[in-house]
């Protein structure tokens, strides 16, 4: 039975590793990635909030060279205070399409997963 075991066990943790690996992808690779649910991380390139209200988080370059936006509407209270130009973001969410680019709308600050500064 230990025979049988182990060998399950092993393919099992090596699959979960390889799934969870591909869970993260850079902004760059968004636009390939349209209705999947992933990890996005990518150097913030600029920060601009709305007269409504509304923030909008452009990465690898300002609008409208940016490859990759977090967007975050004024009905979610978020504070975004600490993300700024030249951070690194990794944010979690649906990658959905916008006007030709990649966006992960944010609705909670769950999705915003690490901010290095």
């Amino acid at each position: 039975m230990k025979r049988i075991l182990l060998p399950v066990i092993f393919i099992f943790l090596l699959t979960a590793t390889v799934a969870f690996a591909q869970e993260q992808i850079t902004s760059g690779e968004a636009k390939d990635n349209i209705g999947k649910t992933l990890h996005v991380k990518g150097k913030v390139a600029s920060v601009f909030i709305s007269d409504k209200g509304n923030k909008f988080i452009n990465f690898d370059g300002k609008s409208p060279n940016h490859t990759f936006t977090a967007a975050i509407f004024s009905k979610n209270d978020i504070d975004i205070s600490r993300i700024k130009e030249g951070c690194t973001l990794t944010v979690y969410g649906e990658i959905k399409e916008y006007k030709g680019k990649p966006e992960i709308i944010i609705e909670n600050s769950e999705q915003i997963i690490s901010i290095e500064e």
